[in-house]
């Protein structure tokens, strides 16, 4: 690889490095003064998405690139909540900052990062339904996480469920409805021995 190539890559990878300090604003509304970060909530997004890709069929390394991407923009406009978006055209800048980013990147990697944004916003496919649901899904449980502790984010987990395109991300949010958030660990068999 040549020298400006690999700077491309590496000033790219600072950039999403800011994810990290990005912070999830929507939960601020809610009274949330920590809330999680962009980078986080793209986490647990990758891995439901790579999950419902599996289940329903779809092509797994597409979703799972597209769910990596799909908030890479944030490091440039920042992360909007519903309120602030209904001053601003989100898609349309999205789009714009994930165009810019693909600029900066070595033109393979710029031109794949591009077309699959266009995709997701647009939601054009059947990945990018699936990318979409697992942002929801993931919205959703953390939402239960905060109920939990006493946040009134009630309406976040009724929006996002209604927003949910396939049956089994459907199955999956009425599973997280139902169940208690901190019951995850309950059943498992802990060893004593040290």
């Amino acid at each position: 690889m040549d020298k400006g190539r690999a700077e491309k890559i590496a000033r790219f990878l600072y950039e999403a490095g800011q994810l990290r300090r990005v912070d999830r604003s929507g939960w601020w509304v809610a009274g949330v003064d920590a809330p999680e970060s962009v980078a986080e909530h793209s986490f647990r997004t990758a891995v439901l998405a790579g999950m419902l890709a599996k289940i329903i069929g779809a092509n797994r390394e597409k979703v799972l690139t597209m769910a990596l991407y799909h908030d890479i923009p944030e490091a440039r406009i920042n992360d909007l909540h519903k309120v602030a978006q209904r001053y601003f055209d989100c898609p349309t800048a999205n789009v714009r900052a994930a165009e810019d980013q693909a600029d900066s990147l070595p033109s393979e990697l710029g031109r794949e990062m591009a077309e699959l944004a266009r995709e997701l916003f647009d939601e054009s496919s059947l990945e990018a339904k699936i990318v979409a649901d697992a942002d929801h899904l993931e919205c959703l449980l953390t939402a239960k996480e905060y109920l939990q502790r006493g946040f009134p984010v009630q309406d976040w987990i009724e929006n996002n469920l209604a927003g949910l395109h396939t049956e089994a991300a459907r199955e999956i949010a009425q599973a997280a409805i139902d169940a208690a958030p901190s019951d995850w660990w309950k059943g498992l068999k802990i060893s004593h021995k040290q």
